[in-house]
Formats: structure tokens, sequence, C-alpha cells
């Protein structure tokens, strides 16, 4: 009885569909975009950059032809939605305009400047719709702000290019200009702020919003002086409870809340990560040795370079050292990467992106390599990889045995 039910379920969605006009859409059905811009901006290459958490793939390009480019181009995962077309050029800085894809979408952009944050989008992606939502309502603050952008770009260019010892004074000049511009940024960026915020409050939690909110969180985290901390805040926390503990969510909380840093002669904290295989683990697990804890991600090129000599090191001291590499990935980036350069010592996740463990720690750039003693104790926080410094460093630290 219950097979018959679902039978006469799926007729009549058939059906239905049919009636409608509509077809389901495979997964592989190409999205197209086609841009009409400008012809200021003939001879330029435009890139399509596809991004994975905070690794961004530069995916296609096209040269811009009578005012007009395109792509064509197959979604590789359902999430991977978000895209950015970024003019290559000298006198323009790279702030892309945000496209979000699905299959079969057929998408139009249309520009009739150089501003290519404020380019018309036309498209049925609902993504796209809820980020022309958020634009337009400071369209013209974004307008401004693109324009200075082009100012300092070109001032910073001007400044890099003058010589300091011929003309010391248009140098100055220069410098001088460009700091004024950013101050006027700055100002610009308070009132899209602002604005922005007020308009979250009028919509519904979407991908676009949350980069919104991802965004001026980062802003908050960067300046202590910024203006709408508590209003960020309080949309954070007016999101469901599934949303906040989202690996965005997380990092979003940990730039609006951040932890007190460690340091050196602190104990070093702890969390709950997995590895490939879904086990769970904690760094406390180790203790009674030396852990070298290492945070990556694989779109850091130095990061991926430290890899043979980890393996070498883990190798020579598995009796007196544990080597964890944690990663930032998204779980499907960090699975292909971890395939790709068959980490064979411990290589974990906590699914949480940037917060979690990691805002625990004073980092600003990975690799960022943290050295605890047996007694649970962090000795050294390293910044960066060089070549043949973990050799010097457990050298030092085991006599070399």
């Amino acid at each position: 009885m219950k097979t018959k039910v679902k039978e006469l379920i799926i007729i009549l969605v058939a059906v239905l569909l049919t009636a409608c006009g509509k077809k389901a859409v495979s997964p592989d059905t190409p999205y197209v975009i086609e841009g009409e811009v400008t012809e200021i901006l003939a001879g330029h290459e435009v890139v399509l950059v596809e991004y994975d958490g905070f690794v961004g793939n530069r995916i296609a390009s096209d040269t811009i032809r009578n005012g007009k480019f395109r792509f064509e181009g197959v979604m590789k995962e359902p999430e991977l939605n978000w895209l950015s077309l970024i003019v290559m050029s000298n006198e323009i800085p790279p702030i892309p305009c945000v496209v979000y894809v699905a299959p079969g979408a057929h998408i139009k952009v249309t520009g009739h400047d150089d501003h290519v944050y404020t380019w018309d989008v036309e498209s049925k992606v609902p993504e796209q719709r809820a980020n022309q939502e958020l634009i337009e309502p400071v369209k013209a603050e974004w307008e401004e702000y693109q324009t200075l952008a082009v100012a300092s770009h070109k001032a910073i260019n001007e400044y890099y290019a003058i010589n300091r010892d011929k003309e010391p004074e248009r140098k100055k000049e220069a410098y001088d200009r460009y700091k004024r511009i950013n101050s006027q940024m700055d100002s610009v960026y308070d009132e899209i702020s602002a604005k922005t915020i007020e308009q979250m409050k009028k919509m519904k939690p979407s991908q676009p919003w949350m980069r919104e909110l991802e965004n001026m969180s980062q802003s908050a985290l960067a300046d202590k002086s910024y203006k709408y901390t508590d209003e960020l805040k309080a949309l954070f926390e007016s999101l469901p409870q599934e949303i906040r503990q989202s690996e965005k969510g997380y990092e979003i909380y940990s730039n609006l809340f951040p932890p007190t840093k460690v340091k050196e002669g602190d104990d070093c904290p702890d969390a709950d990560f997995y590895d490939l295989q879904g086990n769970l683990h904690h760094i406390s697990d180790f203790k009674g040795k030396y852990i070298l804890l290492d945070f990556w991600s694989s779109g850091c090129g130095p990061c991926i370079a430290s890899f043979p000599e980890l393996k070498e090191v883990y190798e020579r001291y598995a009796d007196r050292l544990s080597i964890i590499s944690i990663s930032t990935d998204t779980d499907r980036r960090w699975r292909k990467a971890s395939e790709q350069h068959k980490i064979t010592w411990n290589n974990w996740n906590e699914g949480k992106g940037t917060g979690g463990l990691y805002s625990y720690f004073p980092i600003v750039g990975i690799p960022h390599y943290v050295l605890v003693n047996p007694q649970g104790i962090i000795e050294k926080q390293i910044e960066g990889y060089r070549e043949g410094m973990f050799q010097t460093l457990f050298t030092e630290l085991f006599g070399g045995k």
C-alpha cells in the first residue's frame, strides 16, 4: 500500500511539473554568465574566481571585446556557488563583482563604468537577489567608495614610482594624498556599515547576509574603535542556533567575541578535533611528549612547502615528538588536500575554520606553529616557514639524537 502511495505521489509531482512548464535541472547543466560593460574596459581580462572557505581558485578568464565577456561552467559542488568577477588592471583595484550561480542559470552582468562591485547582476538565483537587496540601499555610497579606491590605488602607485632621493617632497605629497584618501574611504565605509546593518535587520539570514556579517565582524576585530560592534553582536545573537554553530558562525563569533590570546608560558588550550575517519581527538592525548601544532590551509604555499620537513622530523623523533596539523579548510577541501599531500602524521580538523582553537592564538598569518612541552605548556610560537627550521629547532631541543 505504501509503495502505491509513493508511486502516486511521484506521478502527481511529474504531472504538476509538466503542467507548470518546469523541467528538473541536472546538476551538470552549465550556468552562463554574460557581461556587457563599458568600452573603456576593452582589452582588459576578466577573471572568474571560485571560493571554498577562505581559498579562492581562478577557474576561468575572458578578454573584454566589443564591451562583452562570457563564461560557461558547471558547478563542482552545490556549496561552491559564490563567484567573483575581477577585472585585471593596474588602474582598477581588485574589488570584485559578486555572482551567485546555479545549474542552468543564465546571469547577465551590466556595467557602465569601472565600479565593478556595483555592476548590475540580473539573475533568478535566490542568493543573487538577496545580494542585490543588500547592495541597493548603499549603492551610492559604494560608488563613492570605489571612486576613492581608484584614487587611492593611483596615489600609492605614484608614491612607489617616485625616487625618494631625487624628489623627496613629491614622494611625501603622494603618500599624504594616499593617507587622506584612505581616511575618506574609512568614513564612507562607516556610512555603508550603518545602512547595511539597518537593511540586514529587515531581511532574513541568507548566504550573502552571512557574508556581510562576516566582513563587518572582521572590521570589528581589526579596529577596536569600530562603531557598530554591538549591533553586529545583536544580529549574530538573533540567528538560529544551528547557524551560530556552523563553521561560518564560529568564525563570526570569534571575530565579535575574541578570546584572550595565549602566550608563551601559558597552558595550551584544547578542543574537540576529528581525523579523516571521523575519530575524536584532543591535544591533551599526547601530554608527556613534545607537541608541535601546525595551523595550515591548502591554499597556503609555505604550509604545503613545510610538509616534507615535517614528515622527516616526525619520523626521526616519533618517540619524543607528536606533530598535529590542524586544517582551517572546509571539510571537503581538507580531505582533498590530505589525499593529495599524503600527510602521515596527526591530521585533524575542528570544523570551525578560523574560529575555535585557532582564535586563541595570536595568528596573523599561516603557517603558524606552536611548540608545547611535555607538561602542556606553550614554549614557543613561530610565524611562517623557512627551510631547515624544524631540523634546527629539534636538533637543539633533542641534541641531534
